[in-house]
């Protein structure tokens, strides 16, 4: 009977030992990076961000807007959203339903006009409104008002200038609030703002085109857009994920150097749960 006890002993401890040390799966989503695959940015996100941790292992997820997204996240088909430090603030100012729970510091992260390679003498003028606008102090002016409140920004009015050249410039939405739509369909947000300042300085008409994020390069080959309101960049490397051949970018004109990592906020247990520090730590850091 006694060694009939240790074997089942011993079997639960071999079991329970397996199940501690089975690999933990942590699904992320962002919004596409139109040069590279999922793959491909798994393995630079692990190499940037990843706990040395050879139990878990991560599963970047690519999405060409924000909604679909987040319909992944109640779905549960990711554990979390990977999102600028201002858009992520964005979504947890307008509803309760998301929580932070990672904050990682990048290298440096910007935001730049995209343009047909084609097409430099605009990519040009546009570097040089951008310029002017950080000179004059105008483009900071605009960050204060669109990027730090929880309001629904009014739409901004365009200049018309008669005979001049019309430039259509390719908003998302996806990146709010500095590539914003209202809920109406109106664009509203410091994207708008920026563009009629440049239209202003350039003399040109700023004609808007809504795409998703996943086909801003598609808006420029096909000529559906001159220019692009977005593409991220990586200001501490010369490879870009965001950015294909054929693309060339202005300035940048709005940088940042933290991304928040939203989960679905959990209610809260009718009873308290016995405390696991373990299991704590990791839901932490990762959600469960």
């Amino acid at each position: 009977m006694k060694k009939i006890f240790c074997a089942i002993v011993l079997v639960f401890l071999i079991a329970g030992t397996s199940h501690a040390l089975e690999k933990r799966i942590i699904r992320l989503g962002l919004l596409s990076k139109l040069n590279s695959t999922e793959e491909q940015f798994t393995e630079t996100w692990k190499k940037t961000f990843a706990p040395k941790n050879q139990l878990l292992d991560i599963v970047v997820k690519f999405y060409d807007t924000l909604t679909t997204m987040q319909m992944a996240l109640n779905a549960r088909e990711i554990h979390e959203m990977v999102l600028p430090d201002f858009t992520a603030r964005y979504l947890m100012n307008q509803s309760k339903e998301y929580t932070s729970i990672l904050v990682l510091q990048s290298r440096g992260t910007g935001l730049a006009f995209g343009f047909r390679e084609d097409n430099r003498e605009l990519r040009d003028k546009f570097s040089i409104a951008v310029k002017t606008l950080r000179d004059n102090l105008k483009l900071a002016a605009l960050e204060g008002m669109y990027t730090t409140g929880d309001y629904d920004p009014v739409p901004v009015s365009f200049m018309h200038f008669d005979d001049a050249e019309t430039v259509r410039v390719a908003i998302t939405g996806d990146m709010p609030p500095i590539d914003y739509v209202r809920a109406d369909g109106t664009p509203a947000g410091f994207n708008t703002a920026v563009l009629a300042e440049i239209g202003s300085l350039l003399g040109m008409n700023i004609e808007l085109v809504e795409i998703d994020s996943g086909a801003r390069t598609a808006a420029l080959a096909s000529g559906r857009a001159d220019v692009v309101f977005w593409y991220e960049v990586d200001l501490s490397s010369e490879i870009q994920p965001d950015v294909p051949d054929g693309v060339i970018l202005s300035e940048p004109y709005y940088t940042w150097n933290r991304f928040i990592h939203l989960r679905k906020a959990e209610k809260k247990a009718a009873e308290p749960e016995k405390w696991d520090i373990k299991r704590s730590i990791i839901d932490m850091l990762f959600g469960r």
